[in-house]
């Protein structure tokens, strides 16, 4: 414009100013990596996109946003570069070997070239903790001490990236004598079609993560040769920073998504979460510790006679007979998800992945 500024730099200039108001830092200080894993997600990414775009971070931020396709056979990858072609041209790079991944692809396309950069990543195999582990060993290659990952399925609030990272930064970063390694957001998850008022997933266990979005130490993930590659890869983290006495903060970050609406994968999800269970009980045999947590988390782990104990005789449903009967249903339910588990657990004792919940979409 003749005498003042253009529109582009007077919205670089608000996006400066905003992120330096929610961060508290400045863009040019800024250092992050974002990891999106992607696996089938072509009904979703537009709208995750649409959110996510809308975010607002500066162009001068030192960040990457990685996308990991993994093992993606739909039309994800073509969609995100139709998207992110209309900001910059896409240019083919080369990445170094992967040390959890020996299938990944070594050439990416990246849309950016300094500051802000897109990248899109692409392996065959399969699992959400790979994808973590592809994405943590870009971000360390990159210099970058901090990393968040974002579900594609879910939708951040235009300002919690800048409030993940601001407040990530100041409980790892900022201080020296920290024992914080992971960050949680807020999860608000209504059940379709629900009209209820929908409030933040309370946090009911000791190791619990954040799973659609959740900051993390990027040096301390990598000290502990990344995340375990199973079917609960956040609750994992957690469990590790647990048994080492890390501490696991609260941010006030949101993001949104769609709970289980239906009995079915309602019960889909608790019996992934008894496998997930199950595989690291076996990985943590000889830590007393994080073994003690799961039993704590998880009283489907425990033996036969202290399930029937939890389930059935709880203290508020002594003296009540209906509210007995309902114990037993509620421990016959969870006999049948630990034997599915133990069926899953026969069936692939490492596996990653996990059936997809429809209802939640």
């Amino acid at each position: 414009m003749r005498g003042g500024i253009s529109f582009d730099e007077a919205r670089a200039i608000i996006q400066r100013k905003y992120w330096l108001d929610q961060t508290g830092i400045e863009s040019v200080n800024s250092r992050f990596t974002i990891v999106v894993p992607i696996h089938n997600e072509r009904r979703f990414l537009p709208s995750f996109l649409g959110a996510f775009l809308a975010s607002g971070i500066p162009s001068d931020v030192d960040a990457q946003i990685v996308f990991v396709l993994n093992a993606s056979a739909d039309q994800s990858k073509e969609i995100l570069i139709r998207r992110l072609s209309q900001y910059y041209p896409a240019v083919k790079i080369f990445i170094p070997n992967s040390a959890y991944d020996p299938k990944m692809s070594n050439s990416a396309l990246q849309f950016g070239y300094t500051g802000l950069r897109f990248l899109i990543v692409e392996t065959p195999t399969a699992g959400k903790a790979n994808a973590l582990n592809i994405g943590n060993e870009i971000a360390i290659r990159s210099d970058h001490p901090l990393a968040i990952n974002i579900d594609a399925n879910n939708w951040v609030e235009p300002d919690s990236v800048a409030r993940l990272y601001g407040f990530t930064r100041r409980v790892i970063l900022d201080d020296p004598k920290s024992d914080t390694v992971l960050v949680n957001s807020q999860e608000f998850s209504p059940k379709k079609n629900e009209n209820m008022r929908a409030t933040p997933r309370a946090k009911t266990m000791k190791a619990e993560v954040t799973g659609w979005m959740f900051a993390w130490s990027t040096h301390w993930i990598n000290g502990i040769k990344g995340f375990p590659q199973n079917v609960i890869e956040d609750y994992s983290a957690g469990l590790i920073a647990r048994s080492q006495g890390r501490q696991i903060a609260e941010s006030d970050a949101k993001i949104w998504g769609y709970a289980a609406s239906t009995l079915f994968d309602e019960n889909k999800e608790m019996i992934r979460y008894i496998y997930g269970a199950m595989q690291l009980m076996r990985q943590f045999e000889g830590n007393a510790l994080a073994r003690s947590i799961l039993l704590d988390d998880f009283p489907q782990l425990r033996s036969l006679k202290n399930r029937i104990s939890y389930f059935l005789f709880r203290k508020q449903d002594r003296g009540q007979p209906l509210k007995y009967v309902k114990g037993v249903i509620r421990w016959l339910k969870n006999e049948w998800f630990i034997s599915q588990a133990r069926r899953e657990m026969r069936y692939a004792p490492h596996g990653q992945t996990w059936r997809p919940i429809s209802s939640t979409k």
